[in-house]
């Protein structure tokens, strides 16, 4: 699943769990009719996250899987 957050940016399922697992981002709240979630930042911001179809994502933006990923906290 695609995620696209209210600042304009992308996030994968996988992208969202790394940051909760590194803490740079707290779970806020989930809607169960909407797929929505809400995310607070390490900075306090709270994000909403709203599910998209890959299909929809803008054509400048692709989905790549990948086996192995290594995170480094910024």
């Amino acid at each position: 699943m695609i995620y696209e957050s209210s600042t304009g940016e992308y996030y994968s399922g996988l992208d969202i769990w790394m940051r909760f697992e590194s803490g740079l981002w707290e779970p806020h709240d989930w809607s169960q009719e909407t797929g929505q979630e809400w995310v607070q930042t390490e900075t306090g911001e709270v994000l909403t996250l709203t599910p998209i179809p890959e299909s929809e994502l803008p054509d400048e933006l692709s989905v790549t899987e990948a086996e192995d990923v290594d995170y480094l906290r910024e």
